[in-house]
């Protein structure tokens, strides 16, 4: 029986079989096969950072999101999460992508490639209609030096030699929010947006679940259910973002591979 398999380069390819997350296309569609060499799955971090990133829909968003993901979803693909972190954070100092604190939990954090955030800044600075001098400076500053996911005033001032006026033009362009006095998380613009819709698909996909017997799911019964379209970010985003935070077990079985909701 014939599949349909995604064009990945040979490098992008998972040679051995794995069990704890489903295969999916970069179209979000799943392979219905069971327990098969997921061929177009990525078995190393950048790879899979680059195949997640793909499933983000741009298009649904208006181009008011860069391409966000969440680290934990790289969990789903990668079994151990020690290496999964520690090639995250070389990543990070290398300046290829940028972390950022999103959501209630400390630890939690996303990935945006770090020229999607350039040219996402850029734009939506111009908008807020905040001076392409700031706007060029953040970006040359901030962006391309700071390893962090704050930055303080004494940095900002001193180092990056900004004014108290420009810093308050940087709050207004929404790509520092207030961590504490004189403390600043990096952000990003219309990241309220983003996590309403992310909250509101992990629901959705947890209640999907919820209401099946024995609250547990064949990966290939949930790609055939009714996805609702208020859920911008799509099942195949979500499946991998539950499956790393946890929030359901996977079990290969004859049947395919087994969802089943966490108590």
């Amino acid at each position: 029986m014939s599949r349909k398999r995604t064009l990945i380069p040979d490098i992008y390819k998972q040679k051995k079989r794995i069990c704890y997350g489903p295969s999916t296309h970069l179209n979000g569609s799943f392979d219905n096969g069971n327990d098969k060499e997921l061929g177009n799955v990525p078995n190393d971090t950048k790879a899979t950072v680059l195949y997640l990133r793909s499933l983000f829909p741009l298009e649904k968003f208006e181009h008011r999101l860069p391409p966000v993901i969440f680290k934990h979803q790289l969990y789903s693909f990668i079994d151990s999460r020690t290496i999964v972190d520690k090639h995250i954070n070389d990543m990070q100092q290398q300046g290829e992508i940028n972390l950022f604190r999103l959501g209630a939990d400390s630890d939690e954090y996303c990935i945006v490639l770090k020229e999607d955030y350039r040219s996402h800044v850029a734009r939506n600075m111009a908008e807020a209609s905040i001076p392409k001098a700031i706007a060029d400076k953040f970006l040359n500053t901030v962006v391309e030096k700071c390893r962090n996911v704050s930055v303080d005033k004494n940095v900002l001032i001193n180092e990056y030699h900004f004014t108290d006026e420009e810093i308050t033009l940087l709050v207004n362009g929404s790509v520092i929010t207030v961590r504490d006095i004189g403390s600043w998380w990096l952000s990003i613009p219309n990241a309220g947006l983003f996590m309403k819709y992310f909250m509101r698909g992990r629901k959705s996909l947890l209640t999907m679940i919820r209401r099946c017997k024995y609250r547990e799911i064949l990966k290939k019964d949930l790609e055939i259910r009714n996805w609702p379209k208020t859920a911008r970010l799509g099942l195949a985003y979500h499946i991998h973002d539950i499956i790393g935070a946890d929030l359901v077990k996977c079990i290969q079985t004859t049947s395919g591979l087994l969802l089943r909701l966490k108590e």
